[in-house]
């Protein structure tokens, strides 16, 4: 199987590497493997199916992956999904009925995979995950472009444990807020890693509780905060984290709206869009310390070039393309991102 290692991130300054992850091989070609046999489009079209096309990581995700599209000499529909299975399988049967060249998916939920997969090979139109990994019925992965989510997760919980190292907390009185989203196996690969790595570092299991949702939005995090923190009145400090800066930032909110002082929450996102928005408008302290950057741009780029390569050039998907982890902080996202 081949691994595709792509230089990304500080505007394509080269920092991010390949990185391996348990249980997420592809078996490297998608189940519609698109084009053997066929003749090449002069120019191809391809739908880029998001799912949440409204959420800023995903607006940059759509725009690196139509400046590729450009420069390559095809064309990219950029689609939002809303977080909805039966819009996503109504855009890909539209897309197909519209004899598009390719399909890149960001899931809604893993379990539409079969129907996707069976959808596209059917009409034998290529198709690969973005982001969100997903599988035939087969259960083999089809070809994924995104992160490593394991080691994203850990990384998170490095960085919370470091904050929380020098901030001096005492493990009898900090709980962690870590919110979920059962759906997607790219979240539970997030928040299990960084559950396991607090706990490992100190932080009682029990004090760990999982906040499920079905979104990954601020609202959503905020909203589910407050019964939380209602039914734990022991805890004086908090720490948050989950699959992404939205929940951890909407998390933090909301523990400050309820009355927690900001030195008294330890919030680390996954991203770095969202962080290098609320840190640059000068937005009030909530405890939202820090985060690990990603540069979706590239990877909206990176999952159109081999879609690309593919229909055109016949080439074999690589079995997953993963960008690494840089670690972002409220003094050092302006030279992470040079566009914040």
């Amino acid at each position: 199987m081949r691994r595709r290692r792509f230089p990304v991130a500080l505007a394509f300054c080269g920092m991010l590497t390949a990185a391996a992850v348990a249980g997420c091989a592809s078996s490297g070609s998608s189940s519609a493997s698109g084009g053997s046999g066929t003749s090449a489009p002069s120019h191809p079209t391809f739908v880029y199916l998001q799912t949440d096309g409204s959420q800023s990581y995903f607006v940059l995700e759509g725009d690196g992956a139509k400046t590729e599209a450009a420069k390559l000499g095809a064309t990219v529909k950029v689609s939002n999904e809303n977080n909805s299975s039966s819009t996503t399988i109504s855009d890909i049967q539209t897309a197909i009925g519209q004899q598009v060249n390719g399909l890149i998916v960001v899931a809604p939920d893993a379990s539409l995979g079969p129907r996707m997969v069976n959808l596209a090979k059917t009409a034998n139109v290529p198709i690969m995950a973005s982001d969100n990994g997903f599988a035939a019925s087969d259960g083999n992965q089809v070809p994924f472009v995104g992160i490593d989510a394991a080691a994203f997760g850990e990384s998170t919980g490095s960085i919370l444990m470091g904050y929380y190292n020098q901030l001096h907390w005492s493990a009898a009185s900090t709980y962690m807020l870590l919110f979920t989203n059962p759906a997607l196996p790219t979240c539970n690969l997030r928040t299990n890693a960084e559950e396991a790595k607090v706990v490992a570092s100190g932080l009682p299991k029990s004090h760990v509780i999982a906040v499920p949702t079905t979104d990954n939005t601020t609202q959503a995090a905020f909203n589910n905060t407050g019964p939380v923190k209602t039914s734990h009145p022991q805890a004086k400090d908090w720490m948050v984290a989950g699959c992404n800066d939205d929940v951890a930032f909407g998390g933090a909110k909301a523990l400050v709206s309820a009355g927690v002082p900001a030195s008294g929450v330890d919030a680390v996102g996954l991203g770095g869009d969202l962080a290098c928005q609320v840190w640059g408008s000068g937005a009030p302290d909530v405890g939202f310390r820090g985060t690990n950057y990603i540069y979706p741009n590239a990877i909206g780029a990176a999952a159109v070039r081999e879609m690309y390569d593919n229909v055109v050039k016949h080439e074999s998907f690589p079995a997953n393309t993963y960008v690494s982890p840089i670690q972002m902080s409220r003094s050092d996202y302006t030279t992470v991102d040079k566009s914040c």
